[in-house]
């Protein structure tokens, strides 16, 4: 038996150093609570909503610095497995580029539990919001090897990519996998649970959203509100049962699935959502 944590959680964007001891203090808590993961939201150590790149350049930060020091003595502590949505700068790749200005990307990184980066995951679907400063990401959909189980990585939109539905069907086909989703999913008026398990039809394993909540304003973006609700859940599903999307009402997400809703936060709100899976 995995116990897995999924936090939610607010960045302050004007308080950098007080939201990332506000974040370590929920790990912390979670740790204490016997977690061996810990998936935090996207971009979390941030905010979500910047106004373009010169405005997000101060918060990015490359995979092994920033916040990393932070996150890695914290995962080594505990001897805990640590998801964690970030800003990543990374730098140029050859002489010829020292001109240009770094890349940027909505990255996450799986820390384990000696400490060490064991992978770090760009957004590949872009939102709109991101648009104003992110390069599209160029890393492969992860499967990491742990004790835990096979461990998968997605971020937000993500999950409305065919491209990541499909790799999720397909390698949890023969062994379930632990999907670790860091996400700042708006709130659209209706509850996400039906939508989420929609897309993950055909998916066998287990799914950790993390969410943020409340609301963000800043220029070039209209007012956005986040819809909260972080979730552990299991599904496993008769790969007879998937059909095109077309041919599937959204509506009807339960048809052919087995779910176990294992806990579930408010709309708004930090949380510590634990399970046992």
């Amino acid at each position: 038996m995995t116990r897995v944590a999924a936090l939610q959680f607010k960045a302050q964007k004007a308080q950098p150093e007080q939201s990332l001891a506000a974040l370590c203090a929920l790990i912390e808590q979670a740790a204490q609570a016997g977690a061996d993961l810990v998936v935090c939201p996207e971009m979390a150590t941030s905010g979500y909503l910047f106004a373009d790149a010169a405005t997000i350049a101060p918060r990015c930060e490359p995979a092994t610095a920033g916040s990393f020091p932070t996150l890695s003595a914290l995962a080594r502590r505990h001897g805990l497995y640590l998801v964690c949505g970030y800003p990543e700068h990374a730098p140029t790749q050859s002489p010829s580029a020292a001109a240009q200005p770094p890349r940027l990307y909505n990255s996450a990184r799986v820390i384990g539990p000696d400490g060490s980066l064991v992978y770090n995951y760009r957004k590949r679907l872009l939102f709109s919001a991101d648009t104003t400063w992110a390069t599209d990401g160029d890393t492969p959909y992860p499967i990491v090897d742990t004790p835990l189980g096979r461990l998968c990585v997605g971020i937000c939109m993500d999950l409305n990519d065919d491209r990541f539905v499909d790799f999720l069907r397909e390698h949890s086909a023969t062994q379930p996998l632990i999907v670790a989703f860091c996400t700042n999913w708006l709130d659209q008026g209706s509850d996400v649970l039906p939508y989420w398990c929609y897309r993950l039809r055909g998916f066998r394993g287990v799914f950790i959203a993390a969410n943020t909540f409340g609301d963000e304003s800043e220029p070039n973006h209209a007012p956005t509100r986040f819809c909260g609700r972080s979730t552990i859940l299991s599904m496993d599903q008769d790969a007879s049962a998937v059909r095109d999307d077309d041919a599937v009402d959204p509506e009807d997400f339960t048809l052919g699935l087995r779910i176990t809703l294992h806990a579930r936060a408010k709309k708004s709100g930090p949380a510590i959502l634990l399970a046992d899976v």
